[in-house]
């Protein structure tokens, strides 16, 4: 099954009491909690709905329209999400699309925006690769990794896919940002959530115009 999940991972400064306050003030828009909802009536990729997934101190907090404008493009001021989230020390959005094939991260450390990648496929009006920043440390070995191009017999030798190997590891240069964005999460937060066996505490809203 496919994973299309893409928001924000930080460790909440204070303890978030009042969470549907919380995801109200954060979208600036009335945001009303909802049961568990059916696969096909909820979709983190539809502008009203947002999905929260608490893991211990870690919170995720889940909608594509939160964040993709600040994947796009690294110029684009970070600040006014991460005051809304109570400038965390260390936030990270991302976005994890296996079926239209985007994958991508945005960190901000201590207020500043310090690193974006964001890898898509056939996105007219983006580059198949966006990077700023310099990488973070759980990049480092895979971008320095040797790789090797996997050869076809029913393709030219442009069209072979590249393959980075670490150590017992392979992935596809489609795959990198993907590999990374996993490792990235887990490194920093000690879970990703569509890997992890952990059952986080979950809350589901839909947002409504004041």
């Amino acid at each position: 099954m496919g994973i299309a999940q893409s928001g924000v991972a930080f460790r909440p400064t204070n303890p978030i009491q009042d969470i549907q306050a919380f995801i109200s003030q954060l979208f600036g828009q009335s945001a009303v909690e909802i049961p568990h909802p059916n696969r096909g009536e909820f979709d983190i990729r539809n502008q009203g709905d947002v999905m929260v997934e608490l893991f211990d101190d870690v919170c995720f907090i889940s909608n594509g329209d939160l964040v993709w404008e600040l994947l796009a493009d690294p110029n684009a001021d970070m600040q006014p999400l991460s005051r809304r989230l109570g400038s965390p020390a260390y936030l990270l959005a991302f976005c994890h699309y296996d079926s239209g094939g985007s994958f991508g991260y945005a960190v901000m450390e201590n207020g500043v925006r310090t690193r974006t990648r964001l890898q898509t496929t056939d996105i007219a009006e983006l580059p198949p690769l966006i990077e700023s920043g310099e990488p973070q440390q759980f990049e480092s070995a895979w971008l320095s990794a040797t790789s090797y191009l996997e050869e076809d017999e029913d393709s030219p030798p442009e069209e072979w896919e590249r393959v980075y190997r670490l150590g017992d590891q392979e992935v596809t240069e489609d795959w990198l940002t993907a590999h990374m964005l996993g490792e990235g999460l887990e490194a920093n937060f000690g879970v990703c959530p569509w890997t992890t066996d952990a059952t986080p505490t979950c809350h589901f809203f839909q947002l409504h115009s004041k």
